[in-house]
């Protein structure tokens, strides 16, 4: 497999156990990470659960410094002002490593909520991953045109294709918004060099919120349902993406991969 050591990944939502996989792959590959999160702490948070031996591999920053301006200019004021918008961040990243040649889509709140309690807050909070997703993209692209292996990837859940084990169609429209995203953008950018590709995730026992651990009945029946007999672990997602990040993926653009061991549907 080609090397893909130096170049620089900007990841969202890489804090959770799936993201911290797919990270530690890529550092091992040396290749340059930069983590963008909800604030600057949290950011900094991710990178200190990972080895500081790769240290000067790493960068972390606040994903929207306009979304929570008080607590950034708190964790580093010599850093953010109330001005700092994500346009900035990338360029601080592209300065920092000398360019960004993958932009990995990761982020996305999960709260369950039936049909008849989602509200349009609720709902607008929901689609939260597919507005990340777009514009994290349109502000790495500068950068990425100038990659000799331009590369986004989008992560999301299998939700996105069929819905999922539970009903929760806020979720749902979400993920399947980022399946028809990849599509869009694939035709669009794929002319200017970049491929774009989604990673579809089914259930992975080592990365969901303690609302999401599954019942001994419902693990049994989710087994039963997965043809190679076991469930997810984020190592099997961390494979699947830094394979789109080499060169030998160059030619796969629009192409939305399953991780699921063969769970197609879910019902």
């Amino acid at each position: 497999m080609s090397s893909v050591k130096g170049r620089t990944m900007v990841i969202t939502g890489g804090a959770g156990n799936v993201g911290l996989a797919i990270i530690r792959m890529a550092l091992e590959r040396g290749m340059n990470v930069a983590f963008l999160s909800g604030w600057h702490s949290k950011a900094q948070a991710a990178i200190e659960k990972l080895d500081p031996k790769y240290r000067d591999q790493l960068c972390g920053y606040a994903q929207d410094p306009q979304f929570m301006p008080e607590k950034n200019l708190e964790d580093a004021p010599a850093l953010y002002t109330r001005e700092t918008t994500q346009r900035d961040v990338m360029g601080w990243i592209a300065e920092r490593f000398g360019g960004i040649d993958v932009m990995l889509n990761g982020s996305g709140d999960h709260k369950w909520a039936s049909f008849d309690t989602i509200d349009p807050p609720f709902w607008r909070n929901a689609m939260q991953q597919l507005e990340t997703a777009f514009f994290s993209t349109q502000y790495a692209m500068p950068y990425l045109e100038k990659s000799p292996a331009p590369r986004v990837i989008n992560l999301t859940t299998a939700d996105g294709r069929g819905g999922g084990y539970r009903l929760h169609p806020a979720y749902a429209a979400c993920r399947g918004g980022m399946v028809s995203l990849t599509h869009e953008l694939a035709r669009e950018l794929g002319p200017r060099g970049v491929t774009v590709n989604c990673v579809l995730t089914g259930h992975i026992e080592e990365d969901v919120p303690d609302m999401d651990r599954l019942s001994d009945e419902m693990r049994s029946r989710m087994v039963e349902m997965t043809p190679l007999g076991r469930l997810g672990v984020p190592g099997d997602v961390a494979g699947v993406v830094n394979f789109l990040m080499t060169d030998e993926a160059s030619f796969i653009n629009g192409a939305v991969i399953d991780v699921n061991g063969g769970m197609i549907t879910c019902g």
